[in-house]
C-alpha cells in the first residue's frame, strides 16, 4: 500500500512509499515539530456558494390556497394572451400558450380547463391613454401676434358602432339623435346657452377605474367618453400642456382619436366653466344633444366670443403600437378656408380595465400579478438553461417578453412600474443565488426612472417592505461573512462585493429616503454591524472552545480562531473600502483587540484551580518537565505573534498593556534545548528506517531519510521564524545555537549516509564498473546529501540584517556574531560539497585505467579514422558511469543536476592529466598529432557541456588544467614559422603594453624607399640606459637585424659604434637594408642594446622592436622618403614565451626550429 507523505518531491514530483513507515519518524517524538504547524481550529471554509445553485424542477406544495393562487396566475397569463391589444409583431397565440404551459409545468388537461376559464372571463375594457405634451409653430390669431390655444379631443366611433349609438339615443330624446353629429368632431366648443359650457377632464387618471380609492360611482352618470378639453395656454405659439386624458374604446379596429386645437377669445368665461354641463349629461341622448348644439353654434358664424380653429389631428387606434406612440404630428385643416400651421406632440398608448366575475378589488392586483409572472418565467428560463442561478442576467425568451409586455399594457403599468415589478420579483430570489450584479442594474434603472409622486402610497409601501427585506438580508450577510464567504473562491468574493454595491446604491438613493424616511446613514450602519459582527464572532468561538481544565489550550484556540478571521482581512478590506467609507481592517482588529484584552484580563485574575497565570509561570520554570504544557505555551506565543502582525503601524492597542515577553523568552530557551534533542533523535531514526522512495515522472534516486531531515530543518526554521524573542542579545545567541544545530544535523546525516554506503561495499576493491544496485545506492546517497545541502539556504529566514540592527542599537557594539553565523553556514556547505565530491571521485577513479587506455588509442589512431569515431570507446565509458539503466542513454535520469555536473567535473579532472601526459610523453612530433588531440578535446568539451545541461563553457575557463591543456595543444599544433612569428608578436605586444621605462628608451628614425626598395634606419641614440659596469655607467652599442630571420635569411646583422661610459649615448648612424616592399607576417626590426666589455662577454641592456607596417613607405604607413622618428621603450623578455621556446626546442628534426633556438643564444 502506498500513500503520500509529503506533497511534492525535489523537482515537483509526487513522493510515495510504503505506508508502514509513513509517520514513524514524526510519531517517534509525538509529532514534536508538526504540532506547531497544526491548528485546533478547522481551516475548512463552509461552502455556502448559492451562486452555483441550479434549478432542476419547479413545484408547489399541496396547500390548497397556494394551488389556487398558482392557478389564478396561470389564468391571468392566458387571459393576457387571449386579449392582446395594440399593433405589434406578435407571436402566434398557440405558441404563447404553450410557453405558459411549459413555464408553469401544467399538464394538458389542466391547461385546457384553465384556458376555458380564461376565455369565459369578461373581456377587458380597452382604454386609450393620451398624453398631450406640447405644440409648436401655431398660427397667430390675436392682434398681439399670439394665440391662446387649447384642445378638444375625443374618440370617434367607427361606422360599425353608429347604429347601436342611434338606437340608444332614440330611446330618449329623438330630437337630439343626430347620427352625423356623432361621427363628426365638434366644430367649436362655444355655446351661448347657460349651463352648456365646457369642462376640462385633465389631471391624473388611475390605471383601474372603479378602484376602492375612487369611491362609489354614480351609475346613472356617464363620464365624458367622446370629448374632453385641455387647459388654455395664454399668449404663445408654442404651448406646453403635459396633460393626461383617458378614453374608453369600443372597437380598437375601427375607432379613431380626434383632436382640435382652438384659440380661446372669450374673456368673460373660462373654459373650465364652459364644459360644466358635460357632468350633468345622462345617457347618449343628452350627449348627442350637446354635440348638435356645439356644431350648430359654430356653423351660425356668430362673431361674438367665437373661438378660432388652429388645426386638428386624427389617428386610427388600430395603428397605435402595443408599446405606444409618441411623435410630432402635423396639424391638418378642417376645410379649405382654414388657415393652419405647426405640429403637436402626443403620446398615445392602449391599456385595459378588467371586470371579471367574482373579482375582488385590489389596487395592486396588476402589480402583484406582474411580479409573479416575472418570477415564474425567470425560474423557468433558469431551469431550461441548466446554468447556475447566478448566471441569469434577466434575458427572457421572446414569448416571455411578449406576455409580460402585453400584461404591462393591459394593466397600464408604466416603465417605472415595470422596473419596480422587476426589482420586487428578482430581489425575492436572493435565497436561491440571484446575481447581485444583476440586481444592481435593475435597481439603478428603477432609481433613475423614479420621480416624486410617481408612485402612490400603496406602491411605496410595497417597495418599503422590499427594501427592508433586502436591508435585513445584507445586514445578516455582513454579520456572518466570516463564516459564509469563502475567501478562497473568487466568485463568492465578487458576489459579496456586488451585494455591498447594490446595498449602498439602495440606501443612498432618494427613493429609499422616500419609502423609509428617518433612517441612519449607511456608513453608520456598516460600522455598527461590523463591530457587532466581531463581537458575536468572538463570543461564538469563546463558547466553542471553552475549557475550564486547560485555560492555556482555551486561549490558544481562541487566538487561532481570531487569526483565521484576521487572515481574511486582506480580502475583505479592499471590498469595504471600495464600496463603503469604512476601514474594515481597523474596525475588526480593534474590536478583536478589545475583546481579547478583556478576556485575558479576566482569565489572569481568575481564582480557579487551573488558572492561566499559574500554568504560564509553571511552563517557564527551568526545572519544569511538562512537555505538553511547554508546547501549548509556545503555540500560544506563536498565535499571539501572528495576531500582532495584523496591526496597523504606529498605533496603540489595548493588548500592549499585557507584557509576557519574559515568560515567553524563557519558554523559547527551553524549547530550543528540547528541539535539539528531538531533531538528532529523528535523524538517527530516519537513517534506521531509510527506504527507497519513488518520485512520480522522475527516475532520480532518493531514500526517505533525506525527506525527514529536510523536513526537520524546514520545521526548525519555520518555527524559529515565527517566534519573537524580546531580548535582542538573547535572540542573537539563540540564532547562533540554531545555526550550529542545523549544521551539525546536516553533517551528522551526511556522515551516516556515507558510512552506510561504505558498509554496503562501495569503498571495497571492485571492478571499474560497479553493479547497478550499488550504483543506485551511490546515486541515492549523493542526492540525499545534496538535498540536505540545499536546505541550508537559510539566511533570509534568519532575518540577520534586522536582528543586527536591533542588537547594535541595544548594545552599541558591533554584531560580530553575524560573521560567525555566515562562516558556520559556509563551512557546512563546503563540508557537504566536499563529501559529495570525494564520493564521486571514488567512483570515477575506478575508470582511470580504462580511460588511460582509450586516450592512448585515440592519440595513435590512424589519421584516416575520424576523431568522433576514435573517441567513441572513450565517451561510451564516460556515459556508463551514470547511464547504467536498461535504456543505456538515460543521462540525468538518476542524479540531481548538480551531482550530474559534479560527476562530469570529476571525469574532466581525470582526463586532463591523461591528455597532458600524452603530450609530455610525445614531444616534438608532427603538428598533426597534436591537432588530432586538440580536436578530440574540443569534442569532449562539447560532450561535457551537454547542450547547456552539463558543465558551462564559462566554468571550463576557470579550470587551470583545462586552460593549460588547450594552450599546449594550440601551440604544438602550430607550424614552426607560425610559432616564431607569434613569438615576436608577443614581444612587440609586451613592449607596447609597458607603462614605465625601466630599461631606457631607444630613439630611431626609419623610412622605406620603394624606388630603390631600401629600408633606411637612423639610430639616433638612447636615454636612461641601465648601468651595467662597476663605475655606474655602461658602454652601450646597438645591434640591428630584421626578424624573423626565416623571412630575411640574407639580410646582415648590423651594429653601431660603442659609446663609452654613458647612459644617454648618441650614435647618429644610418643603416640600409634592401628588402622587397611586401612585408611578411610579423616582419619587424629588432634592436638589441648591449654593454661592451673587453674581458668578458657583452651584457644585455634591453631590446626593442619596430613593426615594419608603421614605417613610412610600406603600404599606407606614410609617404616614401619621409623620415619618421620612433621612441622605442626597451624591455627585457619575460617568461611568457617560454612554452614556445620549449616547443621549438623539442622539434629536434626541424631545422628551422633549431636555427631559431640557436639565434636566441648568439652572443653579440
Amino acid at each position: 500500500m502506498f500513500c503520500e507523505r509529503y506533497p511534492h518531491g525535489p523537482i515537483g514530483g509526487r513522493i510515495t512509499y510504503d505506508y508502514a513507515s509513513v509517520f514513524r519518524v514524526q510519531a517517534s517524538d509525538g509529532y514534536f515539530f508538526e504540532k506547531f504547524s497544526q491548528t485546533a481550529v478547522d481551516d475548512k471554509e463552509i461552502d455556502n456558494d448559492t451562486g452555483q445553485l441550479t434549478i432542476v424542477k419547479l413545484s408547489i406544495n399541496d396547500n390548497k390556497e397556494r394551488i389556487q393562487v398558482f392557478q389564478d396566475l396561470y389564468v391571468e397569463a392566458l387571459y393576457t394572451i387571449v386579449h392582446k391589444v395594440g399593433k405589434s409583431i406578435a407571436l402566434p397565440e398557440a405558441q404563447l400558450c404553450k410557453y405558459v404551459q411549459n413555464a408553469f409545468q401544467v399538464d394538458d388537461s389542466l391547461h385546457q380547463r384553465l384556458l376555458d376559464r380564461a376565455k369565459k372571463e369578461k373581456p377587458p375594457i380597452v382604454l386609450l391613454n393620451v398624453l398631450l405634451l406640447e405644440a409648436r409653430d401655431l398660427i397667430a390669431k390675436d392682434i398681439n401676434g399670439f394665440s391662446d390655444p387649447f384642445t378638444m379631443m375625443g374618440v370617434v366611433p367607427g361606422s360599425r358602432r353608429k347604429g347601436n349609438a342611434d338606437r340608444e339615443a332614440g330611446n330618449g330624446d329623438h330630437d337630439d339623435g343626430d347620427d352625423h353629429e356623432l361621427e363628426t368632431p365638434p366644430a367649436s366648443p362655444h355655446s351661448q346657452k347657460q349651463g352648456n359650457v365646457l369642462h376640462r377632464f385633465g389631471g391624473s387618471f388611475r390605471r383601474r377605474i372603479g378602484s376602492k380609492k375612487s369611491g362609489k360611482s354614480d351609475t346613472k352618470s356617464i363620464p365624458a367618453k367622446y370629448i374632453k378639453a385641455s387647459s388654455v395656454q395664454y399668449k404663445t405659439l408654442n404651448p406646453k400642456w403635459n396633460e393626461k386624458f383617458q378614453f374608453i374604446v369600443d372597437d380598437v379596429t375601427s375607432d379613431r382619436f380626434h383632436m382640435d386645437i382652438w384659440d380661446h377669445d372669450d374673456e368673460e368665461k373660462s373654459v373650465i366653466d364652459a364644459v360644466t354641463s358635460l357632468n350633468h349629461i345622462t345617457g347618449l341622448k343628452g350627449l348627442g344633444r350637446y354635440f348638435k348644439e356645439v356644431t350648430q353654434s359654430a356653423r351660425a358664424g356668430s362673431q361674438d366670443c367665437t373661438d378660432d380653429f388652429l388645426g386638428c389631428v386624427t389617428i386610427k387606434l388600430k395603428d397605435v403600437p402595443s408599446s405606444g406612440l409618441e411623435e410630432w404630428t402635423v396639424l391638418e385643416k378642417r376645410s379649405d378656408r382654414s388657415e393652419v400651421s405647426g405640429q403637436v406632440r402626443l403620446k398615445l398608448w392602449l391599456s385595459t380595465k378588467e371586470e371579471r366575475i367574482d373579482q375582488q378589488e385590489d389596487d395592486l392586483m396588476d402589480v402583484k400579478q406582474h411580479i409573479e409572472l416575472i418570477r415564474q418565467f425567470a425560474l423557468h428560463e433558469i431551469r431550461v438553461s441548466g446554468a447556475p442561478v447566478s448566471f441569469f442576467n434577466g434575458q427572457l425568451s421572446d414569448p416571455a417578453s411578449t406576455i409580460l409586455h402585453q400584461h404591462a399594457i393591459q394593466g397600464d403599468l408604466t416603465e417605472l412600474h415595470q422596473f419596480m415589478c422587476q426589482w420586487l420579483a428578482y430581489s425575492a430570489m436572493i435565497n436561491i443565488g440571484i446575481s447581485f450584479s444583476f440586481l444592481y442594474d435593475i435597481l439603478s434603472r428603477l432609481i433613475s426612472k423614479w420621480a416624486p409622486l410617481a408612485l402612490d402610497r400603496d406602491e411605496e409601501n410595497t417597495l418599503a417592505e422590499s427594501f427592508q427585506t433586502f436591508d435585513e438580508h445584507c445586514k445578516k450577510a455582513v454579520m456572518d461573512h466570516r463564516v459564509n464567504v469563502a475567501t478562497s473562491k473568487r466568485s463568492q468574493l465578487e458576489s459579496f462585493s456586488n451585494m455591498l454595491r447594490c446595498w449602498k446604491l439602495m440606501r443612498e438613493s432618494p427613493l429609499y429616503e422616500k419609502c423609509l424616511p428617518f433612517q441612519k446613514s449607511f456608513d453608520h450602519d456598516i460600522n455598527a454591524i461590523l463591530q457587532k459582527s466581531a463581537d458575536e464572532y468572538f463570543q461564538v468561538i469563546l463558547k466553542k472552545w471553552e475549557d475550564e481544565q486547560n485555560p492555556c489550550n482555551e486561549l490558544l484556540n481562541v487566538l487561532q480562531a481570531l487569526n483565521k478571521a484576521c487572515g481574511k482581512i486582506p480580502k475583505f478590506d479592499p471590498i469595504f473600502k471600495t464600496f463603503t467609507a469604512t476601514n474594515y481592517g481597523q474596525i475588526t482588529y480593534r474590536e478583536f483587540d478589545r475583546l481579547l484584552d478583556e478576556y485575558i484580563c479576566s482569565e489572569m485574575m481568575s481564582e480557579k484551580k487551573s488558572d492561566l497565570k499559574t500554568m504560564m509561570m509553571s511552563a517557564s520554570k527551568s526545572e519544569g518537565d511538562n512537555e505538553e504544557l511547554l508546547i501549548t505555551i509556545l503555540k500560544v506565543h506563536l498565535a499571539a505573534q501572528e495576531f500582532r502582525q495584523y496591526r496597523l503601524p504606529k498605533q496603540k492597542y489595548r493588548l500592549d498593556k499585557s507584557d509576557w515577553s519574559q515568560i515567553f523568552d524563557r519558554v523559547v530557551v527551553k524549547w530550543m534545548d528540547t528541539a535539539k534533542l528531538k531533531a538528532f533523535g529523528r535523524v538517527e531514526l530516519a537513517c534506521q528506517l531509510d527506504a527507497t522512495i519513488q518520485i512520480a515522472s522522475s527516475e532520480i534516486r532518493h531514500t526517505s531519510s533525506y525527506v525527514d531531515v529536510c523536513h526537520i530543518i524546514d520545521q526548525y526554521l519555520a518555527i524559529w521564524e515565527r517566534m519573537h524573542v524580546s531580548d535582542a542579545v538573547l535572540r542573537a545567541d539563540l540564532t547562533e545555537k540554531l545555526v550550529q544545530c542545523i549544521c551539525k544535523i546536516a553533517e551528522y546525516y551526511a556522515d551516516r549516509v556515507l558510512a552506510q554506503l561504505a558498509s554496503d561495499g562501495f569503498c571495497g576493491q571492485l571492478q571499474a564498473f560497479i553493479p547497478a544496485a550499488l550504483l543506485n545506492l551511490f546515486c541515492a546517497a549523493v542526492n540525499n546529501i545534496e538535498q540536505v545541502r540545499r536546505s541550508l539556504v537559510v539566511t533570509e529566514k534568519l532575518h540577520l540584517d534586522e536582528l543586527v540592527e536591533q542588537y547594535e542599537q541595544k548594545t552599541q557594539q558591533k554584531a560580530n556574531w553575524k560573521c560567525e553565523v555566515e562562516v558556520e553556514l559556509d563551512r557546512c556547505d563546503k563540508y557537504l560539497s566536499e563529501q559529495i565530491e570525494c564520493t564521486i571521485d571514488r567512483l570515477t577513479r575506478r575508470q582511470l585505467a580504462i580511460l588511460k587506455k582509450h586516450v592512448f588509442h585515440l592519440a595513435w589512431s590512424p589519421s584516416a579514422c575520424p576523431v568522433e569515431g576514435a573517441l567513441k570507446p572513450l565517451t561510451d565509458t564516460l556515459k556508463a558511469i551514470y547511464a547504467f539503466s536498461s535504456t543505456q542513454n538515460s543521462r540525468l535520469s538518476t542524479l540531481l543536476h548538480r551531482n550530474f555536473v559534479r560527476v562530469m567535473h570529476s571525469q574532466v579532472n581525470i582526463l586532463l592529466p591523461l591528455f597532458d601526459e600524452c603530450i609530455e610523453e610525445n614531444p616534438g612530433l608532427e603538428p598533426v598529432f597534436y591537432q588530432r588531440l586538440y580536436e578530440a578535446w574540443s569534442v569532449l568539451t562539447d560532450f561535457f557541456h551537454a547542450g547547456g545541461k552539463g558543465i558551462s563553457l564559462e566554468t571550463f575557463e576557470t579550470i587551470p588544467a583545462h586552460v593549460e591543456l588547450v594552450s599546449k595543444l594550440s601551440l604544438n599544433q602550430m607550424s614552426t614559422i607560425r610559432i616564431i612569428e607569434q613569438y615576436y608578436k608577443n614581444l612587440l605586444k609586451e613592449q607596447n603594453d609597458v607603462s614605465e621605462c625601466k630599461y631606457g628608451i631607444l630613439n630611431v628614425r626609419a623610412y622605406y624607399n620603394s624606388n630603390s626598395q631600401t629600408l633606411v634606419i637612423d639610430v639616433i641614440g638612447a636615454k636612461q640606459v641601465i648601468p651595467l659596469d662597476a663605475n655606474g655607467l655602461s658602454d652601450p652599442f646597438v645591434v640591428i637585424e630584421l626578424v624573423p630571420r626565416i623571412r630575411y635569411p640574407t639580410q646582415p646583422v648590423s651594429k653601431t659604434k660603442v659609446v663609452s661610459k654613458s647612459l644617454n649615448p648618441i650614435f647618429d648612424e644610418t643603416f640600409e637594408f634592401h628588402i622587397p616592399p611586401k612585408i611578411p607576417t610579423g616582419g619587424m626590426v629588432h634592436f638589441v642594446v648591449m654593454d661592451h666589455d673587453f674581458l668578458r662577454s657583452n651584457d644585455f641592456a634591453g631590446e626593442a622592436f619596430l613593426d615594419l607596417t608603421e614605417v613610412p613607405g610600406f603600404g599606407t604607413a606614410g609617404v616614401a622618403n619621409t623620415l619618421r622618428q620612433f621612441n622605442l621603450i626597451l624591455i627585457h623578455p619575460s617568461n611568457s614565451n617560454k612554452s614556445m621556446i620549449e616547443v621549438l626546442s623539442s622539434r629536434k628534426e626541424d631545422k628551422e626550429a633549431q636555427n631559431f633556438i640557436r639565434t636566441l643564444s648568439v652572443a653579440y
